[in-house]
């Protein structure tokens, strides 16, 4: 019933946590009706954000592409002796917001995958 670019949009849009038929609907429409210049600017933002991110190889927290370890694990004024797990890289963020930790930040969401009931160990 619709064209086929905007149902494919809804349907990417509806695999997004939180986002659901309806809320993918009034996002493809919004973007359909929006400047060219909001749809280029997003399609961008998740071109580089699959592009220019990647996963600090120590510590599994977010880093720019090309790096292997975060700004974290190289700074030297983290005690690697100490160590603090979280779920998420986004739980690191909130943390170091809050206040900056002293300790090297671990992501466990290379360890414990939740599409399987197996944890890998640390």
């Amino acid at each position: 019933m619709l064209p086929a670019p905007i149902q494919n949009l809804i349907f990417a849009l509806e695999r997004l946590p939180g986002i659901g038929p309806k809320t993918a609907s009034r996002l493809a429409f919004y973007l359909l009706r929006a400047p060219e210049d909001v749809s280029g600017q997003l399609a961008e933002a998740l071109t580089d954000l699959k592009t220019r991110i990647a996963f600090c190889q120590e510590c599994f927290n977010i880093t720019s592409a090309g790096r292997e370890r975060c700004e974290i694990c190289e700074s030297s004024q983290r005690d690697g002796a100490i160590i603090c797990v979280v779920e998420e890289p986004l739980d690191v963020l909130a943390l170091e917001r809050s206040m900056p930790l002293k300790e090297n930040t671990t992501s466990s969401r290379e360890f414990f995958l939740p599409s399987t009931a197996s944890a890998r160990m640390i």
